[in-house]
């Protein structure tokens, strides 16, 4: 018996070893190096890396345009998200509803998903482009504008292309995580509130939300991470302006790393940032989808 359980624990040992030395070569060394340099003034440009204990942390804890920064990624990505969880949701009760047409239109719908990044920040650019843009003709043709917005120069109008742009992007994810749980909700229930008198908005509202809730909550979660390490539609339109507008935590990094050449501050905002989530995360979960269970 001894030898049997030597025996299986040595072969999974033996099966989970490559898996083991993935983590430590891509997640767990780049996460520990970088808390490393983030203690430092690491920089290709210098010829000797040197020890600075907490300055990189005290120099951006009392930065205002580091807080600037925070606040801008915790708005741009927390109101796209709350955006698409609402809009996929409804799409979701839509395609539930199995209307005719609903399968083609969750078909293209879902297109938007896996198109690049790179091709929604062209498309992008051209709709809220100043001179030709079609969201000015638009809204000048409707009488809404006198003369053409250029919404990339404003720092609130380019906030709020940031915005619908990852709201969009992210909507179908959404939509197809929320119909998932609306078709996993069982029908007796459903009827059963209907047989009770309950209305539709009734059903949504005391039956269908509630059991769906912890399942939207926890994929905008994780959206939410995802979101705030995108960087090429802020790159590529506005490279993080007006005035530090659209500038969020990962693109902050990226320009400290690659445009300053800062590998130490680059590392601190990093580890920041992943305090800030982790943070953020642990009370998300215990406050919002923990109660509902």
């Amino acid at each position: 018996m001894i030898i049997n359980r030597r025996s299986r624990a040595a072969f999974i040992s033996v099966l989970l070893l490559p898996s083991m030395l993935l983590v430590g070569a891509f997640i767990l060394y780049p996460l520990l190096n970088g808390l490393r340099l983030s203690f430092t003034n690491a920089s290709p440009i210098r010829a000797n890396e040197r020890w600075v204990g907490l300055r990189n942390f005290s120099k951006l804890l009392t930065d205002n345009d580091f807080w600037e920064i925070v606040f801008n990624s915790v708005l741009i990505v927390g109101v796209s998200i709350i955006i698409a969880l609402i809009i996929g949701f409804l799409f979701a009760l839509m395609l539930n509803s199995k209307l005719r047409g609903t399968g083609l239109f969750r078909t293209a719908v879902f297109q938007v998903w896996i198109v690049p990044w790179i091709a929604v920040t062209i498309l992008w650019g051209w709709l809220f482009n100043a001179d030709f843009g079609i969201v000015n003709f638009t809204l000048q043709n409707l009488g809404l504008l006198e003369e053409p917005l250029n919404w990339l120069a404003d720092p609130t109008l380019a906030q709020i292309v940031v915005i619908l742009g990852f709201g969009w992007r992210t909507v179908p994810f959404m939509m197809v995580v929320s119909l998932a749980a609306l078709e996993g909700i069982p029908e007796e229930l459903l009827e059963a509130a209907a047989i009770d008198g309950a209305s539709y908005l009734k059903r949504l509202y005391f039956v269908i939300i509630p059991l769906v809730r912890n399942v939207m909550l926890t994929v905008g979660l994780l959206q939410a991470v995802r979101m705030f390490q995108e960087i090429t539609l802020l790159w590529v339109l506005t490279q993080g302006g007006p005035v530090n507008a659209t500038t969020t935590l990962s693109l902050y990094t990226f320009k400290l790393a690659f445009q300053r050449w800062d590998f130490g501050m680059a590392s601190a905002v990093g580890t920041l940032w992943l305090l800030f989530i982790t943070l953020f995360a642990l009370v998300y979960m215990r406050m919002l989808v923990a109660p509902a269970r």
